[in-house]
């Protein structure tokens, strides 16, 4: 809910084949139809924390030391480092990769990151003045 995704379309971000549906008696604690409770298997709380954003501390808090472990060795796996261009970028241009960066399948964050470091020169480099001076307002009319 904090993310402001249905299950159906954190499901659909997952790195596996996920339901919507699951995810809702995962986070219920419980499947209606059979009367009985449900609890994640550690990796697939682990790729569902990792499209929440939970961190394994917060789970490792919850006695899910389990999926923190998995949830660990995703994150070592689908780590891009940011590129030299991008790192010092000013903060909005920081949060626009991170929110373009959601949408990207994350074994393909690397290739995009350094795309995104290739045009991001290319324009820096056009634009006169310093990259950080604000821009100048456009007139109407």
């Amino acid at each position: 809910m904090a993310k402001g995704f249905s299950p159906e379309v954190a499901a659909a971000r997952m790195q596996i084949k996920f339901s919507g549906s699951r995810w809702r008696q995962i986070e219920a604690g419980y499947r209606k139809d059979l009367r009985r409770e449900v609890v994640a298997k550690p990796e697939v709380l682990a790729h569902m924390a990792l499209i929440v954003g939970v961190t394994p501390e917060r789970l490792e808090r919850a006695d899910r030391g389990d999926a923190a472990a998995v949830l660990r060795e995703i994150q070592a796996q689908v780590a891009a480092p940011m590129p030299d261009a991008l790192r010092e970028a000013p903060p909005h241009v920081r949060r626009m990769i991170d929110a373009a960066l959601e949408d990207v399948d994350p074994r393909d964050r690397a290739t995009v990151l350094r795309q995104m470091a290739s045009d991001y020169e290319a324009v820096t480099k056009h634009r006169p003045g310093k990259p950080d001076d604000p821009q100048r307002p456009r007139h109407a009319g």
